[in-house]
């Protein structure tokens, strides 16, 4: 459990660290937005500002997801999930075997 909370605030460190630099890019753009002279400039800084942004979103919602699972899936006893399931539930399990004899084709 320590050691899931040191990542959770190394995760917070890191996106507090990151939101700050994203906060610094975007303020550098909207300088080269106003300082630009045509359209097609300001089009092209604004659709790679929306992509960069739209691309880091997609990382941390993935990151964030992948590692709330994976909190999940720990937290579960399986073998007591396992045995509240069993009390529950009547196992049959068929099997059928079928011994056959070698045959010795060297003589």
């Amino acid at each position: 459990m320590a050691n899931n909370d040191k990542k959770d605030k190394d995760t917070s460190a890191k996106s507090n660290t990151t939101d700050s630099s994203t906060g610094e890019k975007l303020g550098e753009t909207i300088k080269k937005i106003i300082g630009a002279g045509s359209p097609t400039e300001i089009s092209k800084e604004l659709m790679s500002t929306v992509l960069g942004q739209a691309l880091k979103a997609k990382d941390d919602i993935t990151l964030k997801v992948s590692n709330e699972m994976i909190s999940l899936v720990r937290k579960i006893d399986f073998v007591k999930e396992f045995s509240k399931f069993a009390e529950n539930h009547k196992f049959k399990i068929t099997a059928e075997v079928e011994i056959l004899k070698k045959e010795n084709d060297q003589k």
